[in-house]
């Protein structure tokens, strides 16, 4: 056996994956090569060299590395069940309430494309939805937008600012994102909201009155409404007297029924308007807070 093919047959013979009928030349070349000899030494060295370089991945980078192919969800049990919620590093990605891990699991795959992991919650997080789910209402919603359409975001956004206790109508929304003629759209982004109790699209109305239909059905949108501090009854008188909008006689300030500084309005000194442009003609001016005429055309 030459040197040549004996230096392309150490390695083999080092890992035991040298033909056995090569053994015994390969061998007896070494005893008479002292050049070939040290070469075996060599690529010993250099493999015992690479073994060191092999370092087990950090936890923390396996996680990094998951978090991008994938998302984690927990089911959080509340007073009124249990719901299954998908989140990441950025905040609550879905809110499913439901008994089917299997079924929130495909509505997830629908979404967002992605499949989910099991994980564990952040406090914070777990907070939000419980309070959300049994109707207390939540601030400061910690979501992700992320993967949200432009006009979705921007939705969904508005929503998160109306506050608890308060409504606003699908007209309202619209003109609030600069869209004023997608009120129809604006209406199925609220039905498909995938954060639904921490982005309130209970709190959003029809224009014409009434609380509306919801996702959940109008009942649980009222239990809702009514446990966050709005008088769903004086909602619905007004909506049969078709009255849209509260003024104040002394301030000649005009809101909506449900802000908050309508409802310090004295019996005696509120003005009842069917329209915008009516308590206009009157000389009321909107509410800065609740910003009741963002409606009117």
């Amino acid at each position: 056996m030459q040197c040549r093919s004996v230096l392309t047959r150490i390695d083999a013979m080092r890992t035991g994956e040298l033909e056995p009928d090569e053994h015994e030349p390969l061998h007896d070349h070494l005893k008479r090569c002292s050049s070939c000899d040290e070469s075996v030494a060599d690529v010993e060295s250099l493999a015992k060299a690479v073994r060191a370089l092999a370092v087990e991945p950090p936890r923390s980078c396996k996680e990094a590395v998951c978090s991008k192919i994938s998302d984690a969800f927990a089911k959080v049990e509340t007073a009124s069940g249990p719901v299954f919620v998908a989140f990441s590093d950025r905040g609550l990605r879905m809110i499913y309430r439901a008994n089917s891990e299997k079924a929130f699991r495909a509505a997830y795959v629908k979404k967002y494309a992605r499949p989910l992991e099991e994980g564990s919650l952040p406090e914070r997080l777990r907070k939000q939805v419980i309070a959300a789910v049994e109707g207390h209402g939540v601030d400061h919603p910690l979501v992700d937008f992320e993967d949200a359409g432009e006009l979705e975001g921007e939705v969904l956004r508005t929503l998160s600012r109306i506050p608890r206790g308060e409504v606003r109508t699908y007209a309202w929304v619209a003109q609030q994102v600069g869209r004023p003629k997608a009120v129809r759209a604006v209406g199925t982004i609220c039905a498909k909201n995938v954060v639904p109790f921490v982005v309130p699209c209970h709190r959003v109305v029809p224009s014409t009155g009434g609380i509306g239909e919801y996702a959940f059905g109008a009942p649980v949108k009222r239990a809702l409404l009514e446990r966050e501090g709005v008088d769903v009854e004086q909602l619905e008188r007004f909506s049969k007297a078709g009255v849209r909008l509260v003024g104040s006689r002394t301030t000649k300030i005009v809101c909506f029924p449900t802000c908050k500084d309508a409802r310090r309005i004295r019996e005696e000194n509120r003005v009842p308007f069917h329209a915008a442009e009516e308590a206009m003609a009157k000389g009321f001016r909107p509410c800065r807070r609740c910003q009741p005429f963002a409606h009117a055309s």
